[in-house]
């Protein structure tokens, strides 16, 4: 079988599912959200990811966000679905599910807890390349106890449905080996915007995006910069994501609570977190407050005051 080629690049928000206070689902919320990014210039999604809270939500639920992406997106950019799970006939029957809705992908980390061993992670692609739907590998070993290293993404290479790669690791020597060894088969992503300019650097063509649920106008200019070449631009984008992830780690909240506090301050459609995750304390609300208003984010000044 020959080998798919996909052409997803540019920022794909790892996009926060939006819940209400208490804790159901908030359909509306979800498509507000995606024509605000749309808005914002992004180029695809990624529907219920880690950032999109996967872990919190039912089976039945992650379906239900597929469709309403489908139905909300029609066709203007890829829509990547997040379908990882514990298990291995989970993962299939999601990506199945999103394949039968007509997404364009799906995003697979490799089973978390879990701890499967090296030739059991390839295994486990192997049964979800069956499907028939583009993979892009997810690389978070934090998360999931497993690191896919350039030797394991050059064998998942060898599968035709595999098309991309997101690397999470804080590791670049690890990323740099990883995207030389297969970008010749795969879209290779930065999963942490920091390191994007390194990424790309070294082949990169695109960011999965979890502060773009924040400043998706700033990682879209950085991006595009860094498609183009123009290496020499993204000094105001890079140091407002910078400032962005000073700010998270200042303020000590989990990553997906933050970005959903950011949020709201800011007039966007995040909604509230789901347990066990629980929304800030007023005084890590105001610290969040007062570090965005120091921040220079691309088009969110009116918002911003507004929101004051």
């Amino acid at each position: 079988m020959a080998h798919q080629r996909c052409d997803w690049q540019g920022v794909y928000p790892a996009a926060v599912t939006p819940f209400t206070k208490d804790g159901a689902l908030d359909e509306q919320a979800t498509r507000d959200l995606i024509e605000v990014f749309l808005a914002d210039g992004v180029h695809g999604f990624i529907s219920v990811g880690s950032t999109g809270e996967w872990f919190s939500l039912s089976d039945q639920e992650r379906v239900r966000v597929f469709e309403i992406y489908k139905e909300q997106v029609k066709g203007r950019v890829p829509v990547v679905a997040g379908t990882s799970a514990i298990g291995t006939r989970e993962t299939v029957a999601l990506t199945q599910a999103a394949k039968d809705l007509g997404l364009d992908g799906c995003m697979v980390l490799p089973p978390p807890y879990a701890m499967p061993t090296k030739e059991e992670v390839i295994g486990h692609y192997a049964e979800v390349a069956k499907v028939g739907l583009p993979i892009m590998i997810y690389n978070n070993p934090p998360r999931t106890g497993i690191n896919v290293d350039a030797a394991m993404a050059s064998e998942l290479a060898k599968l035709p449905e595999v098309v991309a790669f997101k690397d999470s690791t804080k590791d670049l020597y690890q990323t740099s080996e990883a995207f030389y060894a297969v970008q010749d088969r795969m879209a290779c992503f930065a999963g942490l915007e920091p390191y994007g300019l390194a990424a790309f650097s070294r082949g990169a063509v695109g960011i999965v995006s979890t502060i773009s649920n924040v400043c998706a106008a700033d990682v879209v200019e950085y991006c595009e910069h860094l498609l183009a070449g123009r290496y020499d631009q993204v000094a105001r984008s890079q140091r407002t994501i910078d400032e962005c992830y000073h700010l998270l780690a200042a303020v000590g909240a989990a990553n997906y609570v933050f970005v959903k506090e950011a949020m709201a301050i800011l007039g966007r459609p995040g909604g509230f977190p789901r347990m066990p995750y629980r929304p800030v304390s007023d005084a890590v609300r105001e610290k969040i407050r007062a570090g965005l208003a120091k921040i220079d984010l691309k088009g969110q000044q009116a918002t911003r005051a507004a929101a004051e």
